[in-house]
Parts: C-alpha cells; structure tokens; sequence
C-alpha cells in the first residue's frame, strides 16, 4: 500500500449496503467483477457499507484488487473493517461531485488530498494518521500486528 497513488473510478450512489456489496458489487452490477482491475478505486455517496459488519464484504472489495473506497461518508464500523484488512476508506465531503466514472484520480493519504486528473478539480479529507498508514503499509492489522510482535521479541 502507497501513500500515494493514482487509480480508475468506479463510481456508485448513496447507501450501498454490505448486502449489495459482497461479491465486489454483485448486488449491484453482477458483472463488476470482470470489469474491475487492481489498483481501481471506487466512489460513493453517503452512508457506504451500512447494515452488516461482516468482512466478507469488504474483503471481497480488498481481494479484488481495489486500491481505495473514497465517500462522501461512510459507516463507522464498515470504515475501520476496510482499514483492518488494508484498504484505505476515506471519508471526503464533495468527492462524488468531481468524478465521472472512468476518471482517474490521485490521492494523497498523508496530506489528505484527492485530486482529479481529468478536470484538475481536488477535494480534502483527513489526513491518515502515521498509525493507519503504518496497518496499510502492513497489508492490514493482523499482518501489522504480527510485525509488531516480531519485532518486540527480537528486541527483548
């Protein structure tokens, strides 16, 4: 995981539940995971991953490939799952308003920046504190964790 990186937007409305989510969109666009590539990013509205808290919903988003959920807000419990698994999920009032589907975006978690390549025009989020950066960078929280332990006992 970069803290920076560029990805094709896949853009979708408000309130996309886990439900519709598992199975990289199924319940959405059935076909969405023959068209999705790695290092794509998907855009939302309000309330993204509302309902259930199970991971295999945003797993399947992770092991799909997908670099980044960026929207307008999403669920407090589905936004820190993402991050667990290593998926940055961004919160970033404004965003669905300057993507069309197929733009590509750039986006800057240290500086909170999200930045649309096709028409310049650039939204503000909060920055990823060193911490979440460093369970991204880890591919998540267990491999984080891991790490982390790994490294205490060769320290002691």
């Amino acid at each position: 995981m970069k803290k920076n990186f560029k990805g094709k937007v896949w853009k979708f409305g408000d309130c996309i539940d886990s439900g519709n989510i598992k199975g990289v969109m199924a319940g959405i666009d059935p076909e969405f995971h023959t068209k999705v590539q790695p290092g794509d990013v998907i855009v939302a509205g309000i309330n993204f991953g509302m309902g259930s808290s199970s991971e295999d919903a945003p797993r399947s988003l992770r092991d799909a490939g997908i670099a980044a959920i960026l929207a307008e807000s999403i669920s407090n419990i589905y936004l820190r799952t993402l991050i667990n698994l290593g998926l940055p999920a961004i919160e970033c009032p404004g965003v669905s308003s300057i993507v069309e589907e197929g733009h590509e975006l750039e986006v800057d978690l240290e500086s909170g920046r999200v930045r649309n390549l096709a028409n310049g025009a650039s939204r503000t989020f909060a920055p990823f504190s060193d911490h979440a950066i460093a369970i991204l960078e880890k591919g998540g929280l267990i491999p984080y964790l891991k790490s982390s332990l790994a490294n205490n006992r060769e320290g002691t």
